[in-house]
C-alpha cells in the first residue's frame, strides 16, 4: 500500500489514502463489460446470461464511489471552504468529459438530420428524427444534460449520451454526502447501523417501484444514492476488519476469498434476475471489501499495469462507448453483410470477432480523451479562482493556485 496524496487541513483535499489497485483494476475491467452489454449486433457473448441480466455491473460503481469518497474524505468535510473545495473536485472530475461528448452527440445528432435531409440516409419505420417533439433529443434535454439533472426524473427516457444518466445522479448523490459529512458525520455503530437500514429501505421501495434493477432516468438517484451508501457502509466494515487482516500473513485465505466473491457473484447475476437483483448490495459490499483488502492472485492480475491503465482511462471508455457502438452497429447490419453475405453474422461468431477492434477502437479512444479532455479540462477547473475576477476589478493581486 502506498500513499497517493497529501493532506492539506485548510482545504478538502483528500487525505493519504491506500492504493486499492485491484479496485482500479476491476473499474476498467467493468467499463469494458458494461461496453459490450451495450452493443446491439448479435454476438454470442453479449448474448450471454451474464450481461443480459449485467444490470447491476453499474451499482459496483456506485459502491466504489462510496466506499472511496468516505475513506478519502472522513473527517474534511467541516468547513464551507472543504465543502466548495470538494464539489470543486466533483466538478473538475467529471464535467469536462460529459461536456465534451455532449457536444458530439449534439453533432451526431444534427448529422442525422442533414443526411436525411439531402437523402443519404431515409426515415426508417418508427425512427424520431432528433430536435423534434417527440425526441429525446430537445433543447430543454440538452439545457438538462448541461447542468447535469438529465437523470433526476424530469424525462421519461434517457437523451444524447445514455451512459451519462450516472453522471447526473452521482453528482447530487455528493450534495448529499457532504451535508452528512457536515452536518450528520456518521461514527458510531449504531450510526451505520442507520445508514445500513436506510439503504435496506431504499432497495425495498425500490423493488416495489420496479421489476428490476434496468432503471436510470426516473428513480436513478435513488438507485445511485442507495449503492453510494453501500459503499459508504462497506468503507466503514473495510476500516474495522484492516487492523485483523495485516496480522495474517498467509495468502492462501485470500486467494479462496476472491475466487469465492467473484464465484457467487457471476452465480447471482445469471440466476437472480427480476425483483431477486435488489438484493445485491451485500454482494456488491463483501466485494469492495474483498478487492480493497487486494492480497489475493486475482488482486494481484488486476494490480498489474494494463489493468491499471484501464482503471485510469474507465471513466472515458464508460463515456465515449456509445457512439462508437452506433458506428460499429451500422458496419455489423448495413455494410458487412453486402461484403460478406446476409449470413455472415448468423452463428453470432462473426459478432464476437466485431467485438475485437470494437473494444480496441473505445480504448484507443479513450486514451486520448483520457489524456487531452479529462486531465486538461481537470486541471483547468481545479486551477480557476473566479475570486481573483473580483480582485483584478478592485486592484488586488491574484490569489496564488491552490
Amino acid at each position: 500500500m502506498t500513499e497517493q496524496t497529501r493532506v492539506n487541513k485548510n482545504t478538502s483535499k483528500p487525505s493519504p489514502r491506500e492504493f486499492f489497485g485491484a479496485l482500479d483494476g476491476f473499474r476498467g475491467a467493468l467499463a469494458l463489460l458494461i461496453a459490450v452489454y451495450h452493443t446491439s449486433w448479435l454476438s454470442r457473448i453479449n448474448s450471454t446470461e451474464f450481461l443480459n441480466n449485467g444490470q447491476v455491473l453499474v451499482d459496483l460503481f456506485f459502491v466504489f464511489s462510496g466506499f472511496l469518497m468516505f475513506l478519502l474524505y472522513s473527517g474534511k468535510l467541516n468547513t464551507s471552504r472543504q465543502g466548495f473545495d470538494f464539489i470543486k473536485r466533483r466538478i473538475a472530475r467529471i464535467y469536462p468529459l460529459h461536456f465534451f461528448m455532449l457536444m458530439l452527440f449534439v453533432l451526431f445528432q444534427a448529422m442525422r438530420v442533414v443526411s436525411h435531409k439531402i437523402g443519404l440516409s431515409v426515415v426508417e419505420p418508427g425512427e424520431i428524427m432528433p430536435f423534434t417533439p417527440q425526441s429525446p433529443e430537445t433543447l430543454a434535454s440538452f439545457l438538462a444534460n448541461l447542468t447535469l439533472t438529465q437523470s433526476l426524473g424530469f424525462f421519461d427516457s434517457l437523451t444524447y449520451n445514455p451512459p451519462a444518466w450516472t453522471v447526473s445522479v452521482e453528482f447530487y448523490t455528493y450534495f448529499v454526502f457532504l451535508g452528512m459529512m457536515a452536518f450528520f458525520p456518521p461514527k458510531t455503530r449504531l450510526h451505520f447501523g442507520i445508514i445500513a437500514i436506510l439503504i435496506g429501505t431504499l432497495y425495498f421501495r425500490l423493488s416495489q417501484l420496479k421489476p428490476n434493477m434496468d432503471f436510470h432516468y426516473d428513480y436513478g438517484f435513488w438507485r445511485c444514492l442507495a449503492g453510494f451508501y453501500a459503499g459508504v457502509l462497506s468503507a466503514w466494515m473495510y476500516r474495522g476488519v484492516k487492523p485483523k487482516i495485516d496480522t495474517v500473513k498467509s495468502r492462501m485465505p485470500f486467494h479462496i476469498l476472491e475466487v469465492f466473491t467473484l464465484a457467487v457473484i457471476y452465480l447471482f447475476i445469471v440466476n437472480f434476475t427480476g425483483r431477486l437483483q435488489f438484493t445485491f448490495a451485500p454482494l456488491a459490499i463483501l466485494f469492495v471489501i474483498t478487492f480493497a483488502i487486494g492480497r489475493g492472485g486475482i488482486s494481484g492480475f488486476m494490480s498489474t499495469k494494463i489493468m491499471l491503465y484501464l482503471g485510469k482511462i474507465s471513466y472515458s471508455i464508460y463515456l465515449v462507448h456509445v457512439l462508437i457502438s452506433i458506428g460499429f452497429t451500422v458496419l455489423s447490419e448495413r455494410i458487412l453483410p453486402g461484403v460478406l453475405g446476409e449470413n455472415w453474422n448468423s452463428t453470432g461468431y462473426g459478432g464476437d470477432l466485431v467485438l475485437l477492434p470494437y473494444l480496441g477502437l473505445v480504448i484507443f479512444v479513450s486514451h486520448f480523451t483520457y489524456k487531452y479532455v479529462e486531465r486538461p479540462g481537470q486541471k483547468a477547473i481545479l486551477s480557476y479562482r473566479g475570486s481573483n475576477l473580483v480582485r483584478s476589478w478592485i486592484g488586488k493581486p491574484p490569489l496564488p493556485a491552490p
